[in-house]
């Protein structure tokens, strides 16, 4: 019986060092092929990620769910969709289920149209809704809004040759109640939507047209940040242009504590490089207050932006300022209200990283997504990142919870130099233990564990492979590899 447990424990061994990678500081997902994400939101305790997948390189694009737990490992992912493309890029969640904005080619209208897609908590399939008209449209952003219906923002060609800011409001079953269309005589997008407390809509976006950090879709020699105003119905208040005599658009809008708003996106008409983040903080009246841009001398995309529960600001993108390989990295940035900056973090692997969206966690933190074409399984991979309000990346298990109980263990710092700490967030009151074992299969250290309060270790170690076992009533919860240098 011993030798089988050593040989279990060996052959464990050397599948973790050949498969734990990143520290276990990110978790990937997908397929063997692409597989990108778009939006992130927090329900429950849960992370919810909304993307694409595809199942082969001939194969279209599905609409692409993840269900994370809370210490980043997967719970549930529902792949849906129909015979043509579709692109997953909103997504919320309230207790009735799940809602995926985005766009499809089949059903509706002809050619792509922005689709709402409703699921139930097991995955199912429950309605979807279409808006635009005959030709190409797409779902950017979407809100709850206060009557408990829906405000989406999006794309829509059915006015203009290239295209026009869109807008929607539906009821809570996605019927729609109304639309409008805002723009120029070029390609404008509205990449985000919030109600003001007196159920009035604000619009951003942009006059000229970008919506992917790989491409662009430029039809005249000066895009700006456009932002609208309109009434409960949809009708425009006001509309307002911000940037300079190059290319500006914004992609996220938040109500900013004290009042006002906080637009954040990318400016290449000031700042040090190619293009800068910028973050604007607007009036009620869409009046400027102050314009401020973060970056390097390489381009540099703002995504989104957050006010954090200790009433701080974090902005994320994608940045190739900082990168030692000309490939994109995740910027992430912590500010205070007034826009300073507080630090600045780069994270990602040896490829291109580009940075999606975003949300705030209940300990000041933040918690992203994206994709990467330097991850684990395909061609490219959503990542999964949660950082602490200090911006050190937290540790990721790819291990579910055994049972709602024990909600994360973290073990850190790995590799192991002189002491190691762990910690066990968990609603079970009753100790864990520790068990090491090294290369050969024998145990070499054990140690109490008491939940929810950090413990150190200090063993005395060879430098070496060690195998980690956490038990609780003697059932393993947890495993994995420490490192000691």
């Amino acid at each position: 019986m011993k030798l089988s447990i050593k040989y279990f424990i060996f052959v464990l061994l050397l599948f973790l060092e050949g498969n734990l990678l990143f520290a276990q500081n990110a978790a990937f997902f997908g397929s063997n092929e692409n597989d990108i994400a778009y939006s992130i939101t927090q329900y429950e305790n849960r992370f919810y990620i909304a993307g694409t997948t595809c199942a082969t390189d001939k194969s279209p694009t599905n609409f692409y769910v993840l269900e994370l737990n809370e210490n980043g490992s997967l719970k549930n992912k529902f792949i849906f969709g129909n015979t043509h493309r579709d692109i997953g890029k909103d997504i919320l969640v309230n207790s009735s289920g799940i809602f995926v904005l985005g766009k499809t080619w089949d059903g509706g209208f002809p050619n792509n149209d922005m689709v709402l897609n409703k699921l139930d908590f097991k995955g199912r399939w429950q309605w979807e809704e279409y808006y635009g008209g005959h030709h190409n449209d797409l779902g950017h952003k979407f809100i709850f809004t206060k009557d408990g219906g829906f405000a989406m923002a999006g794309f829509n060609r059915s006015i203009d040759d290239f295209g026009d800011a869109y807008l929607v409001k539906a009821d809570k079953d996605g019927k729609m109640i109304w639309e409008n269309h805002f723009g120029d005589r070029y390609v404008d997008h509205a990449f985000d939507v919030v109600e003001t407390d007196a159920g009035n809509f604000i619009v951003v976006g942009t006059k000229g047209g970008f919506f992917n950090p790989t491409s662009t879709d430029f039809l005249n020699h000066d895009a700006d940040i456009y932002i609208i105003k309109t009434n409960a119905n949809g009708e425009k208040l006001w509309e307002k242009t911000y940037g300079g005599q190059a290319h500006d658009w914004a992609k996220e809008i938040i109500k900013a504590p004290g009042g006002g708003y906080y637009v954040c996106g990318s400016t290449q008409s000031v700042g040090a490089g190619s293009f800068d983040f910028f973050l604007m903080k607007i009036d009620a009246d869409g009046n400027e207050l102050w314009f401020k841009t973060y970056g390097g001398k390489d381009f540099d995309y703002g995504e989104s932006v957050r006010v954090s529960k200790d009433n701080n600001l974090y902005i994320l993108g994608s940045s190739a300022s900082y990168s030692d390989n000309f490939k994109t990295d995740f910027l992430l940035l912590k500010l205070d209200l007034d826009g300073e900056r507080i630090w600045e973090k780069q994270f990602g692997g040896t490829g291109s990283d580009y940075a999606a969206a975003m949300v705030c966690t209940p300990d000041s933190g933040c918690a992203f997504t994206g994709w990467t074409d330097s991850g684990e399984i395909g061609k490219k991979d959503i990542v999964f990142y949660k950082v602490s309000k200090d911006g050190l990346p937290k540790v990721i298990s790819n291990i579910q919870p055994i049972n709602d109980s024990i909600e994360q263990i973290k073990i850190y710092p790995n590799p192991v130099k002189n002491k190691f700490s762990v910690i066990i967030d968990s609603k079970i009151s009753s100790n864990f233990q520790l068990k090491l074992y090294n290369a050969q299969g024998a145990l070499v250290y054990t140690s109490t564990v008491e939940p929810n309060i950090l413990t150190e270790h200090q063993p005395q170690f060879r430098a070496g492979l060690y195998l980690f076992i956490i038990q609780h009533n003697g059932k393993t919860v947890y495993n994995g590899k420490l490192v000691f240098q």
